[in-house]
C-alpha cells in the first residue's frame, strides 16, 4: 500500500510542478482583453480602464481589442477559439452569457466554453431621450407624448436581439407603446443617431451620452432600470419607484478565459481585478460613469449566469424578439 500511495505521488509530481511553474512566471507577455463592443461605449471605456490598473499588478499590458457584431456574439466567440492559455480573454456581461443563447441559433460558442474569472461591475441603463425630438422633462410625460404619436418614435439598441433590444419591447408592452427598434454596431452610432435627431431615445449605459447631458446638451436620462438610482444621474428615478418593477433588470459586466484555463493564470488574472476595483480612481471613474464596481469568485460568476439566463430566457419567450 505504501509503495502504492509512492508511485501515485510521484505521478502527480510533474503536474504540480508545472502549476508552481506557471504561477511564478505568468503572465510573461502581454494580455489581450477582447471587448465585443464597438469603441467609446460603456463596456469598452470600463475595460480600458481596468486594463490600466491590471498591468501594474500583472507586470505586463493589458491591450484591448474591440471585436463587436451580432449582439455581441462574434467577439465571444472568437474568445472561445482561442488558446486557453491566459494570454487571451473577454470583458463581457448578460447579453453574451445570459441573453445570446437564447436568441440566436448559430452563436458559435457555448457557456461551457469559458472559464469565469469575476465579475468587474454592476451595469444599469438608462433610458436617454433627445429633449428635442421627444420635449418632455419626466418618464410619465415621455409615456404619454410618445402614446399619443402612434409609429412616429424609434430607438436605438448596439444590436437586434440584445438585452437593450428585450428591454425596449418590454417597455412597449408594458405602457402599450407603439415604437420601432433599430440595430447599430455599437454605442457611438447609437449616440450619433441620437444627437440627429433620426433616432428620439435608447436605452443604454449613461457613460458615453454623459456629455450631452446638461449644460444645453440636449439629451437627458428619465429613467433607470437599477434597483437604486445612480450618483452618476441622481435625478434620474429607478422604474421600480415609479411603480414599474417588471422593468429592473440592469446588467452586469465581468471578466471571463477560455475553458481549460490553468487556475494559477486564473487565479492571478482575479488577483489583478480584485486590486484595480479597490483603487481609489478606478472606483470613483466606475461609479461616475454610471456603474457600480463589483467583484466575485468564479464560482459565484458562474452561479449568477445560470439565474439570469433563466431569466432572459422567460422574457425571451415571452416578447418572441427575433
Amino acid at each position: 500500500m505504501i509503495r502504492s500511495l509512492f508511485v501515485a505521488t510521484l505521478l502527480t509530481l510533474p503536474f504540480a510542478s508545472a502549476g508552481g511553474a506557471l504561477a511564478q512566471t505568468y503572465p510573461d507577455r502581454p494580455v489581450k482583453m477582447v471587448v465585443p463592443y464597438a469603441p467609446g461605449g460603456q463596456f469598452d471605456i470600463h475595460a480600458r480602464a481596468l486594463a490600466n490598473k491590471m498591468k501594474e499588478t500583472l507586470k505586463q499590458t493589458v491591450l484591448i481589442e474591440n471585436r463587436p457584431g451580432a449582439a455581441t456574439a462574434l467577439g465571444t466567440s472568437y474568445v472561445a477559439q482561442s488558446k486557453n492559455d491566459g494570454y487571451t480573454i473577454l470583458f463581457a456581461g448578460a447579453n453574451a452569457f445570459a441573453v445570446a443563447p437564447h436568441q440566436i441559433k448559430d452563436l458559435g460558442y457555448k457557456v461551457s466554453d469559458f472559464q469565469p474569472i469575476s465579475l468587474v461591475s454592476l451595469l444599469p441603463q438608462g433610458l436617454i431621450i433627445n429633449t428635442k425630438v421627444i420635449p418632455v422633462s419626466n418618464f410619465a410625460e415621455f409615456v404619454a407624448y410618445v402614446k399619443a404619436r402612434p409609429n412616429k418614435f424609434s430607438y436605438g439598441t448596439s444590436g437586434t436581439g440584445g438585452s437593450q433590444h428585450l428591454i425596449g419591447e418590454n417597455m412597449k408592452k408594458v405602457f402599450n407603446l407603439d415604437i420601432v427598434q433599430i440595430g447599430y454596431r455599437g454605442t457611438p452610432e447609437v449616440l450619433q443617431e441620437l444627437l440627429s435627431g433620426q433616432i428620439g431615445f435608447t436605452i443604454d449605459g449613461v457613460v458615453a451620452y454623459m456629455p450631452k447631458m446638461g449644460d444645453g446638451g440636449p439629451l437627458k436620462t428619465i429613467a433607470v432600470n437599477s434597483n437604486v438610482r445612480l450618483p452618476a444621474v441622481p435625478d434620474a428615478p429607478t422604474f421600480e419607484e415609479m411603480g414599474y418593477p417588471q422593468m429592473t433588470s440592469g446588467s452586469w459586466g465581468a471578466i471571463f478565459a477560455p475553458a481549460g484555463t490553468p487556475r494559477p493564470a486564473v487565479d492571478a488574472l482575479r488577483n489583478a481585478i480584485l486590486v484595480a476595483n479597490n483603487d481609489t480612481e478606478i472606483r470613483d471613474f466606475v461609479i461616475k460613469g454610471g456603474a457600480t464596481p463589483t467583484t466575485s469568485t468564479p464560482e459565484e460568476l458562474q452561479a449568477l449566469i445560470e439565474t439570469d439566463s433563466k431569466k432572459w430566457a422567460v422574457m425571451v419567450k415571452l416578447l418572441d424578439v427575433k
